[in-house]
């Protein structure tokens, strides 16, 4: 059974593993506690529903959104989680933004949508939707219609200088 907080923070972990040379990093999923705070909480059934200023607490990572849906399977594990309106995540290290990110756990991939900015200090990807598959550690990052997937990247030790 995998565990709510490997799902939340895998998806959270997100930015630490959009990078150049992505595809040679693993998200970091602590296994510390969470806290998630918004002005409401709903419970229907197998879908808990966070509106209002939510924000997801776990260590040093902080995920921000308008609303945060975690839907559960029969014993209580979360099976798909989605980060709805302003969703940003950061660790201190890496930011990444987008309007909308979904955790499914059938398919263990992140996806996060919409106007997508992933930056690490100076570097800094844009696109249209980013989606990255955890075990296999495949990223694929698309552009928006009739546009490009753009990426600024300093040599090392450049961007220090500038």
């Amino acid at each position: 059974m995998i565990r709510a907080g490997e799902i939340c923070f895998a998806a959270l972990a997100t930015a630490a593993i959009c990078t150049p040379g992505a595809a040679q990093l693993a998200p970091e999923i602590s296994s510390g506690p969470i806290d998630i705070t918004g002005d409401r909480l709903e419970v229907v059934d197998d879908t808990a529903t966070w509106t209002g200023n939510v924000r997801a607490v776990q260590g040093e990572a902080l995920l921000t959104a308008e609303k945060l849906v975690a839907d559960l399977d029969d014993a209580g594990a979360f099976t798909r989680i989605r980060a709805i309106g302003s969703v940003r995540y950061s660790n201190g290290k890496e930011a990444i933004t987008g309007k909308t990110g979904v955790y499914d756990a059938d398919a263990r991939t992140i996806t996060i949508s919409d106007d997508v900015v992933l930056t690490q200090g100076e570097q800094v990807m844009t696109g249209g939707e980013l989606v990255y598959w955890v075990d296999s550690k495949r990223l694929l990052f698309t552009a928006p219609s009739g546009r490009r997937i753009r990426g600024i990247f300093y040599a090392k030790g450049k961007a220090e200088q500038s």
